[in-house]
């Protein structure tokens, strides 16, 4: 499954090193959940296919684009192939794909891969056997006195999100979930926090495999509504909030 996982990952960044500055952003359909599809993303996803077609399928295929392709398999792959394509698109780079194989819901994922499409850095989780990035165990940093957070805080979040943000000695926001909880499970980030109206919540895509790198490096995916660990089946239509921590000590600061 490793080995997939990175091959898919490579494919990806070989297509979009490949696309045509000028049509990244070109809207090129309707992914499955209603939103533009726009070039980039449909490059990325042919991308990942492509290679599972060569390894025979032996996949089942979740995506924002295609939702569900069913190849009669055990695993189903969880699929964004670009997290942040406003990023991408905009020429900001802070973007990545994101890959989680399991069976039904994130609480059975077993691998997971974060590819940052910019620097090439690769994270890579796998159930019981720890998160890694680029080779290097990971593990979440204990709670100091210089808090590091990143918060959305734009015109769809709630009011919570900007009291949250004052705990914290510095605030970043950086628009692309899977890298950004990458950054909690490395021990960069203190938190990661998206409370929004019910249009700009997460998808499943946006945070599968990120759960797992989080949860192997020893932090916790959180619902902010209730701070209650996180899952969701695997249903296309889903959309989440999320709190992502490195350390639990983190809740009594917030409150």
């Amino acid at each position: 499954m490793k080995e997939i996982l990175i091959d898919a990952a490579e494919a990806v960044r070989a297509a979009i090193a490949k696309v045509d500055r000028t049509k990244t952003g070109e809207v090129v359909g309707m992914g499955a959940d209603g939103t533009p599809t726009e070039y980039i993303d449909r490059v990325a996803e042919e991308a990942v296919l492509g290679v599972l077609k060569r390894y025979g399928n032996p996949l089942n295929v979740l995506s924002e684009e295609h939702e569900y392709i069913d190849n009669g398999a055990e695993y189903t792959l969880v699929l964004d192939p670009i997290d942040g394509t406003f990023n991408a698109v905009h020429g900001i780079p802070f973007f990545s794909t994101s890959m989680a194989i399991g069976r039904k819901s994130l609480s059975d994922i077993k691998y997971a891969l974060v590819k940052d499409l910019s620097t090439g850095t690769m994270y890579y989780a796998e159930k019981d056997k720890g998160a890694y990035a680029e080779g290097v165990r990971m593990i979440t940093r204990k709670l100091g006195k210089k808090l590091a957070f990143s918060v959305y805080m734009g015109e769809m979040a709630q009011e919570k999100s900007f009291q949250v943000a004052k705990r914290g000695r510095r605030v970043r926001n950086f628009g692309a979930a899977s890298l950004e909880m990458c950054l909690v499970a490395q021990g960069s980030l203190d938190l990661y926090y998206l409370y929004n109206r019910s249009p700009a919540r997460l998808r499943l895509m946006d945070i599968a495999a990120g759960t797992l790198i989080v949860k192997e490096a020893g932090g916790d995916v959180l619902n902010p509504a209730d701070e209650k660990v996180l899952d969701m089946g695997f249903e296309p239509g889903l959309r989440t909030d999320v709190m992502v921590i490195g350390d639990r000590e983190i809740l009594e600061v917030l409150k």
